[in-house]
């Protein structure tokens, strides 16, 4: 059974309690030499993955499989290979697979000259297929699938296989039927697990403090990348490797930055987005603050985003669409003279997050797929004013059987250094 918020608090090993916020940074702050330097780890008690856990994800790719007909799911290096095997194996021309069958054993597909190195990492299964640099591997899961008794069966691929492979599998293995395997890997990783929700929890915690201890730094003349790096620097001494990027002034009007060269003003909004990693689970926190003297019509828009974002939190909750709660972000914004539709908050209000920082499913308009407890997003809304400046806030929030939280807290105010 998921955990509501009271239990997950209770029993997570990570506060998600509320994350201080000034309003602005004393002047002693502002002397001191190093903001930074107080920072200490803040993950020696993190728990790793067991062999359990893995086990757990493949058993339910089984059930997700037999319950779509599926005999096979074929998953390559990356994301979700790691999520079900705990095996970090990067991309190149030459096969390295995971095979998970409906029934039975997992099976892989490696070149020869690797098979050490994959050994090193496998953890379940040993079934491991080699081939040499001049033979066919679609003709090796070819024979796995004759093997298993399914050589028509149906295979699911897993979205971040590329075409080149999807397209030798299918030419190869005929009579073997491939399908779109998203369900399954989509279906197991958008529900996390109270570990993996602790994980995640961390990661904000150790992001919200990042940025606060490097926004510290801010003095005129300094290049975004100085901020960049000092928000780098302030994760690696939390525990994290992590970091942001950084936009200063008309700049922050382009949601992903702008190329144009700009040193920090006063009056200057400062935007920065990132997050880091634990145990493979990311954070994706949006802050904007001001240097020097706020002005109106940017303490005006940064309010307006802020209610959007807390609507965003109301209307996520089980059984409601996705495309709901974009929709609660988007009236708020437009109900205050900033909109139609896209004009000015240009992006959807938020994104799956997990182990990949951008995953599935989207909180857009026209998806309406129901939210469910364990669903974890971002919720970013923005005003973004070309030529002047614009304004996102962005955090966290998982969905809970009592409603959709913050992990931590979210801004209670403008923030001026």
């Amino acid at each position: 059974m998921l955990l509501s918020r009271r239990s997950f608090v209770r029993t997570s090993t990570v506060s998600l309690g509320a994350l201080a916020a000034s309003a602005g940074v004393s002047e002693a702050n502002r002397s001191q030499e190093d903001p930074l330097a107080g920072l200490k780890s803040m993950t020696g008690g993190v728990e790793p993955f067991a062999l359990s856990d893995y086990e757990a994800r493949v058993e339910k790719a089984r059930r997700l499989m037999r319950e779509a007909g599926i005999d096979m799911l074929y998953l390559n290096g990356g994301t979700s290979m790691e999520y079900f095997g705990g095996i970090r194996w990067g991309l190149s021309e030459r096969m390295f697979a995971m095979l998970i069958p409906a029934r039975g054993e997992v099976s892989y597909i490696c070149p020869k000259f690797e098979e050490g190195r994959a050994r090193e990492q496998i953890r379940l299964g040993s079934d491991i297929r080699t081939w040499e640099e001049h033979e066919s591997p679609y003709r090796t899961v070819k024979t796995l699938l004759a093997d298993r008794k399914i050589p028509s069966g149906v295979v699911g691929i897993e979205p971040e296989v590329r075409e080149f492979v999807s397209d030798g599998l299918r030419r190869e293995c005929k009579p073997a039927r491939f399908v779109n395997g998203e369900s399954v890997s989509q279906g197991c990783r958008m529900i996390k697990t109270a570990k993996e929700l602790r994980c995640m929890a961390l990661a904000n915690d150790i992001t919200k403090k990042a940025y606060e201890a490097a926004f510290r730094t801010l003095r005129e003349g300094i290049a975004p990348s100085e901020l960049s790096g000092k928000i780098a620097e302030a994760h690696t001494r939390l525990g994290a490797a992590g970091g942001a990027s950084v936009s200063f002034g008309p700049a922050s009007a382009f949601p992903h930055g702008s190329l144009e060269p700009r040193k920090l003003q006063p009056g200057d909004v400062v935007l920065v987005d990132g997050g880091c990693r634990i145990n493979g689970y990311r954070s994706d926190v949006t802050r904007t603050v001001v240097f020097g003297r706020a002005p109106d019509k940017v303490r005006e828009v940064w309010g307006i985003v802020r209610q959007a974002q807390e609507a965003a939190l109301a209307a996520a909750r089980p059984g409601v669409t996705c495309e709901a709660v974009d929709a609660a972000a988007r009236k708020v914004i437009a109900d205050a003279g900033y909109g139609p539709g896209y004009k000015y908050f240009t992006h959807r209000v938020g994104h799956g997050i997990g182990m990949d920082g951008h995953e599935y499913p989207y909180l857009v308009g026209g998806n309406k797929l129901p939210l469910q407890p364990g669903m974890t997003f971002s919720d970013e809304p923005g005003i973004y004013i070309v030529g002047e400046f614009g304004v996102r806030i962005e955090d966290d929030i998982y969905i809970a059987e009592d409603g959709a939280h913050f992990f931590g807290e979210t801004v209670a105010s403008l923030q001026v250094f």
